[in-house]
């Protein structure tokens, strides 16, 4: 399914930030170029939060699997651009397994690690999905079972296959194709049409920004859609941390994150790929322990969230390594000093749609992002173009200040790694795809103007009601509703408050109906009894005689959260 326009690929071809190579092509070549070169390692800890021992493979095993596993899935029926629900956490399975659909020509789509059924469902029914990988669990998570149930209430699923561990009855076992892969022969070759890495390679639900003219207030249609990315926009997503990282060959990159979102896959798997480089990944589960894992392998770059940079740098400097830290950045504006002498690479995610890397020049402070193009390496003077920015105006807020500098408008994006919602939708979602004549996708993030020549910026969060926990978007409007659906509530709301060194979390703000007293705990079981994702499920309940409101109904969510948080 080809997934982005001729004219377009031909404009960023011509930049050389496109080409015709897939992902699962690049691993080939470096199985050819590079056959017992370390590719992937699993964290040593691995049977401790899932199932599986922790394994290495070369490019040539990786390569070997990934041909196995894609000979099996189209074995039993999945055709090209079948869509197959992705739920696994960051392991060598599922870096296999999410290259091996490359080489099937399946498109995958992601799933946050803490989606459970409803989520699930409603992805899968969203995206027509007709098969879905898992795990049996990550920590006390368990997804083998919940996606078991999912595909016994969804007649269109075909297959729920797992890989690592003891697996629930129900689940078809990879680890059985992996154990013969060398004898399985190779896949069949998937005949595409046109530039082959312009077809979809993933797709995911997201949130679209509100519409600040108003045009998206009337109610009309979904607030979210399908968004594709094809091998071509991640090439160009990786490019940015590549070059700017200098991430090379004999780079060691440890990542903590799934494989989801324009993170877990863009500053981490595609990079390494790029680079033919050696791939540490697993899950962070103690800072220590991030530290412990750099030293075992000889890392020689870190992705973290920014919130733990400083505290992981701390810890490297105690065992006297260096590496280069992938700090990537919230939403919201925060100052995140680093010690100096530290490299530091700032990754800052611009909403759904891209990413901007930016090396550190002072450990205080990471550099504003530029309006207008945006290259990587920042510094060279023939950086490729992979990202364009401009900020448009937003009257209604033009006086919000910090420090100040008030707010210059919305970001939006065009270039290279910018996906577009062209999945084939209803005529009443196409209403609603945010991109202008001239290509641009509003961010549904703020900016404030940093320094006018030369034009830079700095994030001033979320202009909608959407926020970022982890790597996904939720919309707070969608979950007042569901908050309001709880028995015994009158009216509620969904603020975000500060979770500490966990980041931003969910809290609800409830107004009980007459009679009736709001126990926490119990709001909370209802909420999870609606089986939502575990980031929807509130980790504070206020109960209030009102839930604040503006002039136009909107909820006045940032006064009322730094009010009930004051309150404690």
């Amino acid at each position: 399914m080809i997934v982005a326009r001729e004219d377009e690929s031909r404009a960023h071809a011509a930049t050389g930030a496109w080409g015709r190579v897939t992902l699962d092509q690049i691993a080939a070549r470096n199985a050819e170029m590079r056959p017992d070169h370390p590719a992937l390692i699993d964290f040593a800890d691995r049977p401790e939060w899932t199932g599986g021992a922790g394994e290495t493979l070369t490019w040539k095993d990786l390569n070997t699997r990934i041909e196995a596993l894609a000979a099996f899935f189209a074995a039993v029926g999945l055709q090209t651009d079948t869509v197959i629900a992705f739920q696994m956490p960051p392991t060598v399975d599922a870096v296999v397994t999410f290259l091996a659909c490359s080489r099937a020509g399946l498109i995958v789509a992601p799933l946050p690690l803490g989606a459970r059924e409803a989520d699930v469902t409603e992805h899968c029914r969203r995206l027509g999905a007709r098969a879905i990988v898992t795990v049996a669990r990550t920590e006390t998570e368990t997804h083998g079972e919940r996606l078991r149930d999912v595909a016994a209430d969804l007649f269109q699923i075909r297959f729920v296959f797992g890989a690592g561990g003891d697996l629930p009855d129900g689940l078809v076992d990879l680890r059985l194709v992996f154990e013969e892969a060398a004898s399985l022969g190779a896949a069949p070759e998937v005949a595409r049409k046109g530039n082959p890495a312009d077809h979809a390679l993933t797709v995911e639900i997201a949130t679209l920004p509100e519409d600040t003219t108003g045009a998206a207030a009337t109610g009309e249609g979904a607030r979210d859609l399908p968004l594709p990315r094809s091998h071509n926009h991640w090439v160009a997503t990786g490019l940015m941390t590549l070059l700017e990282a200098g991430i090379g060959a004999d780079s060691v990159l440890l990542t903590p994150f799934a494989l989801s979102g324009a993170v877990g896959t863009g500053v981490a798997l595609v990079p390494w790929l790029i680079a033919g480089a050696t791939l540490v990944i697993g899950l962070p589960r103690a800072t220590d322990a991030l530290a412990a894992e750099a030293e075992r392998t000889g890392a020689t770059h870190v992705a973290i969230p920014v919130r733990f940079a400083a505290r992981l740098a701390d810890r490297l400097a105690a065992r006297r390594l260096e590496a280069t830290l992938l700090a990537i950045a919230d939403d919201e504006p925060h100052d995140r000093p680093m010690p100096k002498g530290v490299a530091i690479v700032d990754v800052v995610p611009l909403g759904a749609y891209g990413l901007v890397a930016r090396r550190r020049l002072d450990p205080v402070a990471a550099r504003p992002l530029p309006v207008g193009s945006c290259g990587a390496p920042a510094d060279a003077a023939t950086a490729p173009i992979l990202l364009e920015t401009r900020l448009k105006a937003i009257p209604q807020r033009a006086g919000q200040m910090i420090a100040g500098r008030p707010l210059a408008g919305e970001i939006q994006l065009r270039g290279a790694m910018v996906p577009h919602f062209n999945w084939p939708t209803t005529a009443q979602e196409r209403k609603h795809r945010p991109r202008d004549p001239e290509g641009w996708m509003a961010s549904g993030i703020g900016a404030r103007i940093v320094s006018a020549q030369p034009p830079t910026f700095e994030l001033a969060g979320r202009v909608d009601d959407s926020v970022r926990i982890g790597q996904a978007l939720y919309d707070l409007g969608v979950l007042d509703g569901l908050y309001r659906s709880i028995d015994g509530i009158a009216d509620a709301a969904a603020i975000l408050v500060d979770g500490g060194d966990t980041g931003p979390a969910i809290a609800a703000a409830v107004v009980p109906s007459a009679g009736h007293r709001i126990d926490e705990a119990s709001f909370r079981e209802a909420v999870a009894a609606t089986r939502v994702g575990l980031a929807e499920i509130p980790t504070r309940v206020f109960t209030v005689p009102a839930i604040a409101r503006g002039p136009s109904g909107r909820v006045l969510r940032a006064g009322m959260a730094q009010h009930l948080m004051a309150r404690g």
